[in-house]
């Protein structure tokens, strides 16, 4: 079971990204209509943080 903090959802579920059995980083970005997730500034940079938070865990 994954502990919470090793979750991230964006909050209308079209990007996820978890620390999979402590040894890497999976990402699943596609809306609903299988089209790529369009991010503003903010959300690339609230995704950054929570990508170099998990790759220092790993």
């Amino acid at each position: 079971m994954q502990e919470k903090n090793d979750y991230f959802e964006s909050s209308d579920g079209t990007l996820r990204i978890w620390i999979e059995q402590e040894t890497s980083i999976h990402i699943t970005a596609v809306t609903r209509e299988g089209d790529p997730v369009e991010l503003s500034e903010e959300e690339a940079l609230e995704l950054a943080d929570v990508l170099r938070n998990f790759a220092s865990r790993i």
